[in-house]
């Protein structure tokens, strides 16, 4: 069976935007064809309250807001921070934990505790002083519930496992005796399976891909998303799923659009009066020419270091996406996807398809959409359907990509 997860998000507790209604989340995930959402921020204790009042179980370790069809999967992003004996800094990597229930939950604000960590905010920190000691942290949340999954995140940005900042080139260097538990990575928006399939110690692992959005917009949650291969839908068959790769597909940015796909300093960081974009002529030592600071070396850049040619990468089924809001907005020549005639379109077209996934997985296209939209729009869908799109820019330095459609390429 068949089944459209994003099991990375977060709530307003993370910082950075209000707070989220789960009613709103579960509008958008309908239309966008999501089938599981991962809540975000579930160990925060405010949002863990939150999530046991307003959500039921309605399967085994999936949740769904009253009289509602939408499923919830408990769901966060930690920060690990340790101190390597080889390394002169700390090394910080962002993952995502997925739990089966409330009381692991619960489970998990003990060993927080425990440990002395603050969890006063929805992505807190889990900090350690050797490599040890954060290798016994690992187990000791991994030992709460056989199906609580830890899985890297974002991996090839900067502060993901494999990131600039970090400098590791093996796992084993952050993991030590846990590194068999780690059975998937998430590519994040700046990078997709082909950039990654030949980085050694992650080529045989499985890949998902999410959203990691802060916001319930129809350009947000979705962006990214995994199709499954479930025996049936509940939380130990998705976990079961990403443990043994049976990923049908992945929907991706195209990582020309992730922030930090190149390396660069943009305009508007102090000292500078405009940007720089590097491809591959990269100063020395990565020290920007206008301002001489350290950049953060792109995703592309860093994964090109990180590959073995001779691996012969195992056969990965995705595509690259934009989320069809904004397909509609450039077509219609909007920067603006919340404008009257944008969202009247986005309307007609979920009027037209039961959901987007449902539009992009479609073949028919041009025909369901004949007549009742304007055809710039319908050749802008298909234009994206057929990969006919890039980002000029490319993103760099946590800014976006800026997104070409077809002919105008």
């Amino acid at each position: 069976m068949k089944l459209a997860v994003d099991l990375h998000s977060h709530s307003g507790y993370a910082g950075g935007v209000g707070q989220i209604e789960l009613s709103a989340v579960s509008k958008t995930m309908k239309l966008k064809g999501i089938d599981v959402f991962g809540t975000g921020d579930c160990i925060f204790p405010p949002r863990t309250e939150e999530l046991k009042l307003e959500l039921k179980e309605v399967e085994s370790g999936l949740f769904a807001l009253p009289n509602d069809k939408s499923k919830f999967l408990l769901q966060t992003e930690v920060i690990f921070s340790t101190k390597l004996a080889h390394k002169r800094n700390k090394t910080i990597a962002h993952h995502i934990i997925l739990f089966p229930d409330f009381d692991s939950i619960y489970k998990m604000h003990n060993l927080m505790k425990k440990w002395g960590m603050k969890n006063t905010i929805g992505r807190p920190f889990i900090t350690s002083d050797s490599q040890d000691e954060l290798e016994n942290q690992l187990f000791e949340i991994s030992n709460i519930h056989p199906l609580i999954e830890i899985i890297p995140a974002h991996v090839m940005t900067p502060d993901g496992i494999f990131g600039s900042k970090n400098d590791l080139n093996e796992l084993i260097e952050f993991y030590g005796e846990f590194l068999p538990k780690i059975k998937a990575i998430e590519t994040g928006l700046s990078a997709d399976p082909k950039m990654l399939e030949k980085i050694p110690d992650i080529a045989n692992l499985t890949y998902i891909s999410n959203s990691d959005c802060h916001s319930a917009a129809l350009n947000r949650i979705g962006r990214e998303y995994t199709i499954l291969d479930v025996d049936q839908v509940d939380y130990k068959s998705i976990i079961g799923a990403i443990r043994k790769n049976k990923v049908l597909m992945t929907a991706e940015f195209n990582p020309a659009e992730g922030r930090y796909f190149l390396t660069g300093h943009r305009a508007d960081r102090r000292g500078h009066s405009h940007g720089l974009i590097f491809t591959n002529d990269i100063p020395a030592g990565l020290i920007c020419p206008v301002c001489n600071k350290k950049m953060n070396l792109g995703v592309r850049e860093r994964s090109l270091q990180l590959q073995d040619d001779s691996i012969i990468p195992i056969e990965r089924k995705f595509m690259h996406l934009i989320p069809l809001i904004e397909v509609i907005a450039a077509s219609q020549n909007l920067k603006s996807i919340t404008s009257k005639k944008v969202v009247k379109l986005f309307d007609i077209i979920m009027n037209i398809f039961p959901s987007e996934i449902a539009l992009w997985q479609s073949d028919s296209i041009q025909v369901m959409l004949d007549k009742r939209v304007d055809q710039k729009t319908i050749n802008q869908i298909l234009a994206v359907k057929e990969g006919e799109f890039e980002f000029q820019p490319s993103g760099f330095d946590g800014t976006y990509g800026k997104l070409i459609i077809g002919d105008n390429r």
